[in-house]
């Protein structure tokens, strides 16, 4: 306690040695001050400094106006300052008294004590946080109550789902963004950021629906840069990459050479996938007796155990997965081309329609089977082991977007026990309206 009043004491006296001396003593210097010349400066970098300012005609009209205004009001009132001012020692004595008194006063009355111990100041960080995040919460009610009045405004929907991710409530802002995504349509950018933050829930991963994103954010604008950037970390992560660069250098063309930190960055992360792909290109040079014998153990030496006891250890590895065999009714033949996107996924009976599970193919594949497992969870608490029965869907896209849309066609069943069956048949025999 009594280190903290000297350290006042000493803040004090420093702030006093700043105020006082101009007050006691005469500044010869006066005599050669015109304000009137000190106002006519200062208008003329006002105006400077306007005409760098991104203004329509009119704002910077009227800011002209405003400025001669004030210019002529003080050019009025100025006169220069006195050439004999003599010094003003009751003033010095009156600000000497004053300063403290006044410090030391507002402190007793309005600060508090608490700050002058560790534990003091620990207490006050926690209850401040206690208030930011009332005052987060309040401010989340305000922008829901006006969503309600205007559930039309996009903006407002994308800074609702950016408040729940400020708070750490990714499954609200998941859920807001497959309203947007339904209300809205596929929109580039939305699909980019609902990716990310699906990536980000998911122990950064971007296998299964965030991929899925990206490459439908990519359809509709193959230069949007987020969409861009993040695929380069998907096909890295997937092993793609010579992708990885195609990505990367794509978005590098459209980064303007001023921006050094972030050409950089996309370059050392350019020269580390040019140099992965290298690694992992095979090579056409025949190789020797002496690297056949080298090669790993692992790789060359059978397995003593049985192949239906490693089918079962693998399987054991995933704490919940469902075998899925998709087909086409007949009726359907003719609505499907090639080139056309089937996405087999997997998603709870009830509550939100985010997929569990979900894998991509083409629809010239069919029939087809995928394997619906817990790596293709989208989020940690939203995966296949999580749900007793859920239902598992196949559907054919013409235009390759992820989220539903009329004239797609699919199929579905459900409910599925996940305990009580581990293989399903689903025929595609649906149009959506």
């Amino acid at each position: 306690m009594l280190e903290f009043w000297i350290i006042v004491a000493g803040l004090i006296l420093l702030a006093l040695a700043f105020v006082i001396p101009p007050l006691i003593r005469t500044n010869p210097n006066t005599t050669d001050i015109d304000r009137n010349h000190l106002n006519v400066a200062i208008y003329k970098e006002r105006l400077a400094e306007l005409a760098q300012e991104n203004l329509t005609p009119e704002q910077l009209t009227l800011a002209k106006q405003e400025l001669e205004k004030n210019l002529a009001q003080e050019l009025d009132d100025g006169v220069k300052l006195s050439k004999n001012q003599s010094p003003n020692c009751w003033q010095g004595v009156l600000v000497a008294i004053c300063i403290p008194a006044l410090a030391l006063g507002g402190y007793l009355k309005l600060g508090s004590f608490q700050f002058s111990s560790p534990t003091g100041i620990q207490a006050s960080q926690a209850e401040g946080e206690g208030h930011s995040n009332d005052g987060m919460d309040d401010a989340i009610a305000t922008l829901e109550a006006r969503l309600k009045e205007q559930p039309d405004d996009l903006e407002k929907w994308q800074l609702l789902a950016r408040s729940y991710i400020a708070i750490g409530k990714s499954e609200k802002a998941i859920a807001i963004y497959n309203n947007i995504l339904a209300q809205f349509g596929q929109n580039p950018q939305i699909l980019a950021d609902f990716a990310e933050l699906l990536a980000q829930s998911n122990d950064s991963k971007m296998t299964g629906l965030p991929t899925i994103l990206l490459k439908t954010a990519l359809n509709l604008d193959p230069d949007n840069q987020k969409a861009l950037f993040l695929s380069g970390l998907a096909a890295m992560e997937q092993g793609d990459n010579s992708v990885a660069v195609t990505h990367w250098e794509r978005l590098l063309t459209q980064i303007p050479p001023e921006a050094t930190k972030v050409r950089d960055m996309l370059e050392q992360h350019i020269a580390r996938a040019r140099q992965s792909a290298e690694v992992t290109t095979p090579t056409d040079k025949p190789k020797s007796p002496t690297e056949e014998t080298e090669k790993p153990a692992l790789t060359t030496a059978p397995t003593d155990k049985p192949k239906s006891e490693t089918v079962t250890e693998t399987k054991a590895t995933n704490l919940a997965q469902i075998e899925v065999h998709v087909s086409l009714a007949p009726a359907l033949q003719d609505k499907v081309k090639p080139d056309d996107t089937l996405f087999i996924y997997a998603r709870a009976t009830k509550g939100s329609p985010m997929p569990l599970a979900i894998a991509r193919k083409s629809a010239s594949e069919l029939p087809t089977t995928v394997t619906l497992d817990d790596s293709m969870a989208m989020t940690p608490t939203m995966k296949l082991s999580s749900f007793k029965e859920v239902a598992i869907l196949a559907r054919i896209s013409q235009s390759g977007l992820a989220m539903e849309q009329s004239g797609d066609l699919k199929g579905q069943i459900s409910p599925v026990n996940l305990k009580a069956q581990n293989k399903v048949e689903v025929t595609i025999d649906q149009i959506v309206p």
